[in-house]
Protein backbone atom coordinates (compact mmCIF):
# COMPACT_ATOMS: atom_id res chain seq x y z
CA UNK A 1 0.00 0.00 0.00
CA UNK A 2 3.03 2.37 1.01
CA UNK A 3 5.10 1.40 -2.42
CA UNK A 4 1.60 2.19 -4.67
CA UNK A 5 1.38 5.98 -2.35
CA UNK A 6 5.24 6.64 -3.18
CA UNK A 7 4.53 5.72 -6.83
CA UNK A 8 1.24 7.69 -7.28
CA UNK A 9 3.17 10.59 -5.19
CA UNK A 10 6.03 9.92 -8.07
CA UNK A 11 4.33 9.74 -11.10
CA UNK A 12 2.13 13.04 -10.09
CA UNK A 13 5.36 14.94 -9.54
CA UNK A 14 6.59 14.05 -12.95
CA UNK A 15 3.57 14.62 -14.52
CA UNK A 16 3.55 18.38 -13.24
CA UNK A 17 7.56 18.76 -14.33
CA UNK A 18 6.90 17.84 -17.58
CA UNK A 19 4.30 20.42 -17.66
CA UNK A 20 6.93 22.95 -17.85
CA UNK A 21 7.48 26.19 -16.28
CA UNK A 22 4.17 27.51 -18.51
CA UNK A 23 1.95 25.63 -16.14
CA UNK A 24 4.04 26.81 -12.55
CA UNK A 25 3.98 23.90 -11.81
CA UNK A 26 4.58 24.47 -8.08
CA UNK A 27 2.89 21.19 -5.81
CA UNK A 28 3.39 17.61 -4.35
CA UNK A 29 0.77 16.11 -3.18
CA UNK A 30 1.48 12.88 -1.17
CA UNK A 31 -0.40 10.41 0.91
CA UNK A 32 0.54 9.50 4.41
CA UNK A 33 -0.52 6.29 6.60
CA UNK A 34 -0.45 6.30 10.09
CA UNK A 35 -1.24 3.77 12.41
CA UNK A 36 -1.75 3.13 16.35
CA UNK A 37 -2.15 -0.23 17.87
CA UNK A 38 -4.10 0.43 21.48
CA UNK A 39 -5.86 -2.28 23.47
CA UNK A 40 -9.48 -2.35 23.60
CA UNK A 41 -11.32 -0.60 26.61
CA UNK A 42 -14.32 -2.62 26.37
CA UNK A 43 -15.33 -6.38 26.20
CA UNK A 44 -18.51 -7.88 24.90
CA UNK A 45 -19.25 -11.33 25.72
CA UNK A 46 -22.42 -13.34 23.77
CA UNK A 47 -24.25 -15.88 26.40
CA UNK A 48 -26.86 -18.03 24.42
CA UNK A 49 -28.68 -20.77 24.98
CA UNK A 50 -30.61 -23.64 23.18
CA UNK A 51 -33.52 -25.82 23.33
CA UNK A 52 -34.70 -28.90 21.50
CA UNK A 53 -38.62 -29.43 21.70
CA UNK A 54 -41.27 -31.25 18.90
CA UNK A 55 -43.26 -28.01 19.66
CA UNK A 56 -41.95 -24.99 18.34
CA UNK A 57 -44.24 -23.30 21.24
CA UNK A 58 -43.25 -25.13 24.14
CA UNK A 59 -39.27 -25.07 23.42
CA UNK A 60 -39.53 -20.90 22.35
CA UNK A 61 -40.82 -20.80 26.02
CA UNK A 62 -38.24 -23.02 27.83
CA UNK A 63 -35.45 -21.61 25.86
CA UNK A 64 -36.59 -17.63 26.75
CA UNK A 65 -36.67 -18.89 30.60
CA UNK A 66 -33.49 -20.59 30.45
CA UNK A 67 -31.76 -17.16 29.30
CA UNK A 68 -33.80 -15.22 32.02
CA UNK A 69 -32.18 -17.50 34.37
CA UNK A 70 -28.98 -17.17 33.35
CA UNK A 71 -29.01 -13.09 32.80
CA UNK A 72 -30.27 -13.33 36.46
CA UNK A 73 -27.67 -15.75 37.70
CA UNK A 74 -24.81 -12.93 35.72
CA UNK A 75 -26.63 -10.29 37.74
CA UNK A 76 -26.23 -12.01 40.95
CA UNK A 77 -23.12 -12.62 40.27
CA UNK A 78 -21.73 -8.55 40.18
CA UNK A 79 -23.06 -7.87 36.11
CA UNK A 80 -24.94 -4.59 35.70
CA UNK A 81 -28.45 -4.79 34.13
CA UNK A 82 -27.71 -2.01 32.33
CA UNK A 83 -24.91 -3.50 30.34
CA UNK A 84 -27.07 -6.48 29.29
CA UNK A 85 -27.50 -5.18 25.85
CA UNK A 86 -30.84 -4.60 24.78
CA UNK A 87 -32.88 -6.82 22.24
CA UNK A 88 -32.00 -10.61 21.78
CA UNK A 89 -30.90 -12.74 18.70
CA UNK A 90 -33.04 -15.70 18.01
CA UNK A 91 -32.50 -18.52 15.72
CA UNK A 92 -35.59 -21.20 14.96
CA UNK A 93 -35.20 -24.32 13.27
CA UNK A 94 -36.63 -27.73 12.53
CA UNK A 95 -34.67 -30.90 12.60
CA UNK A 96 -35.22 -33.88 11.10
CA UNK A 97 -33.86 -36.99 11.91
CA UNK A 98 -33.75 -40.62 9.84
CA UNK A 99 -33.22 -44.09 10.51
CA UNK A 100 -31.84 -46.89 7.95
CA UNK A 101 -33.64 -49.55 8.23
CA UNK A 102 -32.95 -53.58 7.10
CA UNK A 103 -34.28 -56.67 6.66
CA UNK A 104 -32.45 -59.53 5.41
CA UNK A 105 -32.64 -58.37 1.57
CA UNK A 106 -33.56 -54.60 1.50
CA UNK A 107 -33.06 -51.55 3.03
CA UNK A 108 -34.95 -48.45 3.90
CA UNK A 109 -34.62 -45.00 5.72
CA UNK A 110 -37.68 -43.90 7.59
CA UNK A 111 -38.23 -40.65 9.17
CA UNK A 112 -38.03 -40.09 12.43
CA UNK A 113 -39.78 -37.19 14.30
CA UNK A 114 -39.05 -33.33 13.83
CA UNK A 115 -37.90 -31.29 16.64
CA UNK A 116 -37.53 -27.70 16.84
CA UNK A 117 -34.61 -25.68 17.74
CA UNK A 118 -34.32 -22.86 19.50
CA UNK A 119 -31.73 -20.38 20.05
CA UNK A 120 -31.88 -17.12 22.11
CA UNK A 121 -28.08 -14.99 22.55
CA UNK A 122 -27.95 -11.47 24.24
CA UNK A 123 -24.85 -9.61 24.38
CA UNK A 124 -23.59 -8.22 27.62
CA UNK A 125 -21.01 -5.13 27.80
CA UNK A 126 -17.62 -5.06 30.05
CA UNK A 127 -15.06 -3.47 31.23
CA UNK A 128 -12.13 -4.36 29.74
CA UNK A 129 -10.28 -3.59 32.86
CA UNK A 130 -12.71 -6.11 35.00
CA UNK A 131 -10.64 -9.29 33.69
CA UNK A 132 -12.22 -11.09 37.25
CA UNK A 133 -15.81 -10.35 36.94
CA UNK A 134 -15.11 -10.99 33.19
CA UNK A 135 -13.91 -14.90 34.06
CA UNK A 136 -16.55 -15.39 36.89
CA UNK A 137 -19.76 -14.15 34.29
CA UNK A 138 -18.15 -17.12 31.96
CA UNK A 139 -18.34 -19.23 34.81
CA UNK A 140 -21.51 -18.65 36.07
CA UNK A 141 -23.35 -18.31 32.49
CA UNK A 142 -21.88 -21.98 31.47
CA UNK A 143 -22.57 -23.84 35.10
CA UNK A 144 -26.57 -22.24 33.99
CA UNK A 145 -25.99 -24.72 31.24
CA UNK A 146 -25.26 -21.45 28.18
CA UNK A 147 -22.34 -21.19 25.36
CA UNK A 148 -20.41 -18.00 26.51
CA UNK A 149 -17.74 -16.55 25.12
CA UNK A 150 -15.90 -13.15 24.12
CA UNK A 151 -17.60 -12.05 21.34
CA UNK A 152 -15.60 -8.68 20.53
CA UNK A 153 -13.89 -5.71 21.25
CA UNK A 154 -14.09 -1.62 20.86
CA UNK A 155 -12.92 1.07 21.87
CA UNK A 156 -15.20 3.38 23.48
CA UNK A 157 -12.69 6.54 24.32
CA UNK A 158 -10.46 6.67 20.86
CA UNK A 159 -9.76 10.32 20.76
CA UNK A 160 -6.18 9.98 21.90
CA UNK A 161 -5.36 6.97 19.37
CA UNK A 162 -7.45 8.63 16.81
CA UNK A 163 -5.60 11.87 17.28
CA UNK A 164 -1.88 10.07 17.34
CA UNK A 165 -2.60 8.43 14.28
CA UNK A 166 -3.21 11.17 12.40
CA UNK A 167 -0.19 12.85 13.78
CA UNK A 168 1.87 9.94 12.41
CA UNK A 169 0.08 9.91 9.43
CA UNK A 170 1.13 13.71 8.76
CA UNK A 171 4.35 12.84 9.54
CA UNK A 172 4.54 9.59 7.52
CA UNK A 173 3.53 12.39 4.45
CA UNK A 174 5.99 14.54 4.92
CA UNK A 175 9.25 11.89 5.24
CA UNK A 176 7.70 10.57 1.24
CA UNK A 177 7.71 14.27 0.41
CA UNK A 178 11.20 14.79 1.41
CA UNK A 179 12.32 12.02 -0.29
CA UNK A 180 10.29 12.91 -3.46
CA UNK A 181 11.39 16.10 -3.67
CA UNK A 182 15.21 15.42 -3.15
CA UNK A 183 14.92 12.57 -5.73
CA UNK A 184 13.76 15.24 -8.45
CA UNK A 185 15.82 17.32 -7.29
CA UNK A 186 13.93 19.82 -5.68
CA UNK A 187 13.34 21.69 -2.87
CA UNK A 188 9.92 20.72 -0.16
CA UNK A 189 8.80 24.02 0.77
CA UNK A 190 6.01 24.75 3.37
CA UNK A 191 2.65 22.34 3.67
CA UNK A 192 -0.34 24.54 2.14
CA UNK A 193 -3.07 21.66 2.28
CA UNK A 194 -4.01 18.54 4.50
CA UNK A 195 -7.16 16.39 2.96
CA UNK A 196 -8.47 13.91 5.38
CA UNK A 197 -10.52 11.23 2.66
CA UNK A 198 -12.05 8.89 5.18
CA UNK A 199 -12.62 9.22 8.75
CA UNK A 200 -9.89 6.83 10.76
CA UNK A 201 -11.09 3.31 10.88
CA UNK A 202 -10.49 0.74 13.94
CA UNK A 203 -9.68 -2.60 12.90
CA UNK A 204 -9.48 -5.56 14.85
CA UNK A 205 -8.52 -9.35 14.13
CA UNK A 206 -11.39 -11.30 12.77
CA UNK A 207 -13.42 -13.76 15.38
CA UNK A 208 -12.71 -16.96 13.24
CA UNK A 209 -10.41 -18.21 10.67
CA UNK A 210 -9.87 -16.53 7.57
CA UNK A 211 -8.30 -18.89 4.85
CA UNK A 212 -7.09 -15.66 2.34
CA UNK A 213 -5.56 -13.94 5.41
CA UNK A 214 -7.98 -11.02 4.05
CA UNK A 215 -10.49 -9.25 6.94
CA UNK A 216 -13.11 -8.30 5.23
CA UNK A 217 -13.18 -4.92 6.83
CA UNK A 218 -9.56 -4.01 4.20
CA UNK A 219 -12.08 -6.06 1.73
CA UNK A 220 -14.67 -2.96 1.73
CA UNK A 221 -12.07 -0.10 2.39
CA UNK A 222 -12.45 2.19 -0.01
CA UNK A 223 -9.86 5.18 0.91
CA UNK A 224 -7.50 6.17 -1.74
CA UNK A 225 -4.83 3.34 -0.89
CA UNK A 226 -7.20 0.82 -0.27
CA UNK A 227 -8.63 0.94 -3.72
CA UNK A 228 -5.05 0.83 -5.06
CA UNK A 229 -4.24 -2.29 -2.91
CA UNK A 230 -7.55 -3.78 -1.45
CA UNK A 231 -5.53 -7.12 -0.84
CA UNK A 232 -3.31 -6.00 1.34
CA UNK A 233 -3.37 -7.24 5.04
CA UNK A 234 -3.22 -5.37 8.16
CA UNK A 235 -1.00 -6.48 11.69
CA UNK A 236 -2.15 -9.50 12.73
CA UNK A 237 -2.97 -8.08 16.23
CA UNK A 238 -3.77 -10.09 19.27
CA UNK A 239 -6.59 -10.62 20.93
CA UNK A 240 -8.08 -7.49 22.63
CA UNK A 241 -6.08 -5.45 20.58
CA UNK A 242 -7.34 -3.17 17.49
CA UNK A 243 -5.17 -1.44 15.04
CA UNK A 244 -6.20 2.85 14.58
CA UNK A 245 -5.67 3.92 10.89
CA UNK A 246 -5.30 7.54 9.44
CA UNK A 247 -4.59 8.31 5.84
CA UNK A 248 -4.04 11.91 5.08
CA UNK A 249 -3.25 13.59 1.48
CA UNK A 250 -0.70 16.85 1.98
CA UNK A 251 -0.27 19.33 -0.41
CA UNK A 252 3.44 20.97 0.17
CA UNK A 253 4.99 23.82 -2.15
CA UNK A 254 8.12 22.78 -4.03
CA UNK A 255 11.00 24.99 -5.75
CA UNK A 256 13.91 24.25 -7.79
Amino acid sequence: MKAMAILLSLITLITLMLSGAAEDASTLTVIGDGKVLVPADTIFVSVSVTTEDENITQASIKNADALNRTIEALVDAGVKRDDVQSGRGRSVQSIQTSSRVCNNSTCVIVADKAVSQVIDQVSIRFDAKNEALINRSLEVARAEGAEAAISGYALEDASEALAEARKKAVEDAEDDAEDLASAAGLVLGKRLDIFEPSYPQVYQQPAGLDPLDLNMMEIFDFSWSGMLDPFETGTSLEPGMLEIRSQVVVTYEVSS
